[in-house]
């Protein structure tokens, strides 16, 4: 029997990408599944692909707008009667060179990667410690762990999610609560077409890196595997994870290699 049958899964971003194939993932698993994003006709066909929409809900949200985060909670709350793990996915990237980059778009990023993400967790978390058990699992990224040139609002959001969470799993480590933060390296996904430029506009091209990604179905059944485990931080991808010991031990070595 699957580790996820019968449970409720609250999954953001889930519209494309990794939201997408781990919704269709635990959906064949027969997990309750609630899929949010702010394309709704989008969610709608992420439903309708599942193995069995009957248990697939869809709640449109926009994470920017995260001040009506405890009206979110209160709507998925009541569609399976709780929710077991909350998969907080949703987010957006950002490229472009910092002295360019409006600051408008630098607070968008953060908007949405780090309040958007924090106060769908705060509003969620009084319900799952009354309930006496809960999960909620934050997606973050490999590009949390150390600065790239272009990447330095998205890099520096990635990073604030990952402590901000590794602060919030000590804060709880006395209740039956788990806190956990997963890291993707290169995933096929279209977090680089979606991306700000220092305007704001997206870039509408994707990155060979992405591309050559691990495919989003391949990624979601290692992403199940990780949020079963009671490891806090997990990171998930191919050769370019390498990055991060090379960061830890021989920095100097990983941006000579980086700036080629």
């Amino acid at each position: 029997m699957s580790y996820y049958k019968g449970k409720t899964v609250w999954i953001t971003g889930a519209s494309s990408g990794i939201g997408e194939a781990t919704a269709k993932l635990l959906s064949q698993q027969g997990a309750n599944v609630i899929i949010s994003a702010r394309r709704e006709s989008e969610l709608e066909r992420v439903k309708s692909e599942c193995t069995s929409p009957e248990k697939v809900e869809v709640l449109p949200l926009d994470l920017e707008n995260h001040s009506q985060s405890e009206q979110w909670v209160t709507d998925a709350w009541e569609l399976f009667d709780g929710i077991d793990i909350l998969l907080s996915n949703g987010g957006i990237g950002q490229f472009g060179a910092s002295l360019e980059t409006k600051n408008e778009v630098e607070r968008k990023v953060f908007e949405i990667n780090y309040f958007g993400n924090v106060a769908l967790s705060k509003s969620l978390l009084p319900k799952m410690l009354e309930a006496g058990k809960g999960q909620i699992t934050v997606i973050s990224s490999m590009a949390g762990k150390f600065g790239q040139a272009k990447l330095a609002a998205y890099s520096a959001s990635k990073a604030a999610v990952t402590l901000y969470y590794e602060s919030l799993k000590e804060e709880l480590y006395n209740t039956p609560v788990k806190i956990q933060v997963v890291s993707p390296g290169f995933i096929q996904t279209n977090v680089t077409i979606n991306s700000l430029r220092p305007d704001g506009t997206k870039v509408e091209k994707n990155s060979p890196a992405q591309e050559n990604g691990m495919p989003t179905d391949v990624f979601a059944k290692k992403l199940l595997k990780a949020m079963q485990k009671d490891k806090f931080h997990h990171y998930i991808g191919n050769k370019e994870l390498l990055a991060v010991p090379l960061h830890t031990f021989v920095p100097s070595l990983l941006y000579k290699m980086l700036r080629k």
